[in-house]
């Protein structure tokens, strides 16, 4: 039995390599990107109106007092602008988003004139430089506009398009096969025996997956059979296979006997934590297998703090957890004799900073010990950690900037 930093120290030795590909802007939704991206022009790309109105020439129309009367030449509209250059006593209807014209450097707005025949009358006197966006004003070409890893958003790819970005490189997504062993398990919405139980590790671990940015290939469900299990994991494709259930030492108990006999070599079997001791890692070749509990709360727990780190370091993230410092509001306890991950409620205090409090339940059958929590602390055996202490705390949450996070 090895201990936690064993273990991660283990995994960080055997990560999966990055590699990148190149996709077009309208595919990339949801995937990171590989490196950083400089504007290929500026923003905006022309000097442009930002409201209806007329263009005018300020320093020669101003010397009036309102009412001024200027001649209209012409019309710049969005895609079709004027092409000559605006006079003394001249004007030009503009729209928004129309390249201003040569000469003129103000925009009066449409609701402070008047037009009559060919001439505008400006009743109120506009300020100079009024209602211009300028050339480059968002930023300048060759900037950096978006950085290496982000997860790229509809926004995002708004951006890209908008600067005329049509390809990006983007890191390839770690893959996962995903395998469920239990006989007793059964499908949700399927008839359930009463020596039965609903698989939730599936959808589970599945999304867990794709929420830590790796990409699922399959997911299925195995017999406690060894026959079957050898079958399932020789067959299984990806950079990692997941299994969940039969690590123990039970006569039904197959992953690791029938990994090995797949040509899996072993690295670490069962780590001196709750919940998770009987965690199995192995390597085939450049293939790596998990083999996770099959309690559902365990088997979260070890994708967590083991795998998720793993498949975003296949994304180019540093190996490691969200972490942020948070104030215990009453006192939290390990009674065991292993290291615990203790699941733990997060809150932003109105003072500022965060608080937590453990949360009710911590049963490694109850799934409501995760569903209730938000993030988790690790105590050693027997520790407590008293009221008021401020403690690291890893967080669940997948999004890394959904807190002011440190990664460990």
């Amino acid at each position: 039995m090895i201990s936690i930093d064993e273990a991660v120290s283990k995994i960080k030795n055997h990560l999966p390599p990055s590699s990148t590909e190149k996709i077009f802007v309208n595919a990339a939704l949801g995937r990171y990107l590989a490196v950083d991206i400089h504007a290929p022009e500026s923003s905006p790309r022309y000097t442009s109106s930002a409201m209806d109105g007329y263009g005018i020439r300020y320093s020669e129309a101003m010397t009036l007092s309102p009412p001024i009367h200027l001649e209209i030449i012409g019309e710049s509209a969005a895609g079709n602008s004027f092409k000559d250059i605006v006079q003394s006593g001249e004007a030009v209807r503009i729209n928004t988003g129309a390249m201003i014209p040569k000469g003129v450097d103000t925009i009066v707005r449409v609701e402070d004139t008047e037009e009559k025949d060919s001439t505008v009358i400006i009743n109120i006197a506009p300020k100079k430089g009024q209602d211009i966006r300028h050339m480059g004003e968002e930023f300048q070409e060759g900037k950096k506009i978006l950085r290496q890893n982000t997860k790229l958003s509809a926004t995002h790819l708004a951006l890209l398009n908008g600067v005329g970005v049509k390809e990006i490189e983007v890191f390839k997504p770690c893959t996962v096969s995903l395998l469920i062993t239990g006989s007793e398990l059964v499908s949700n919405g399927n008839t359930i025996a009463p020596d039965q139980i609903r698989d939730s590790n599936m959808i589970m671990l599945s999304a867990a997956v794709e929420e830590a940015g790796g990409k699922m290939i399959s997911a299925t469900r195995v017999s406690d059979d060894y026959e079957e299990t050898k079958q399932a994991i020789t067959e299984a494709k990806g950079d990692v296979i997941i299994c969940t259930g039969g690590i123990s030492v039970g006569r039904h108990d197959h992953v690791k006997s029938a990994s090995i006999a797949a040509g899996f070599e072993q690295i670490f079997w069962r780590i001196r934590q709750k919940p998770g001791k009987p965690l199995f890692f192995a390597k085939k070749d450049k293939q790596l297998l998990f083999g996770l509990p099959g309690n559902p709360v365990s088997a979260f727990m070890c994708f967590i703090h083991y795998l998720k780190p793993l498949v975003s370091a296949v994304l180019g993230f540093p190996f490691g957890w969200p972490v942020v410092s948070a104030q215990v509001k009453t006192v939290i306890k390990n009674c065991g004799n292993r290291p615990t991950m203790v699941r733990i409620c997060l809150r932003w205090q109105d003072s500022g900073g965060y608080s937590i409090v453990g949360a009710e339940k911590q049963g490694s059958h109850m799934l409501t010990s995760v569903t209730d929590s938000n993030g988790y602390i690790i105590l050693a055996p027997k520790e407590e950690v008293a009221a008021n202490k401020t403690i690291d705390v890893f967080c669940y949450d997948s999004k890394r900037e959904t807190f002011p996070l440190s990664i460990s």
